[in-house]
């Protein structure tokens, strides 16, 4: 469900929107872990729920400003540098 969050904030999409694009892009229900031939996708009250439940445990506002500062907050984590000579 928090992929679905983040697509629909990515792409700007309303609930039914999202739920219409979990049915019709196989890239949506992919990244959502979904299986993409499924008869019963997520639908909008479910989406609708989980909203619920972010607003309730007042999780939306951290995911807000992850979203818009995630920058400043990811580390790079890959290999150490090696100098060239």
């Amino acid at each position: 469900m928090l992929r679905i969050h983040f697509q629909q904030q990515w792409f700007n999409l309303s609930d039914p929107a999202m739920e219409e694009a979990l049915y019709d892009l196989p890239m949506f229900c992919e990244f959502a872990g979904l299986d993409v031939g499924a008869d019963h996708l997520t639908d909008e009250s479910t989406i609708l729920h989980f909203h619920h439940l972010l607003e309730k445990h007042r999780l939306h506002l951290q995911l807000l400003s992850t979203r818009q500062f995630g920058h400043v907050k990811v580390r790079y984590r890959g290999c150490p540098r090696t100098q060239r000579s």
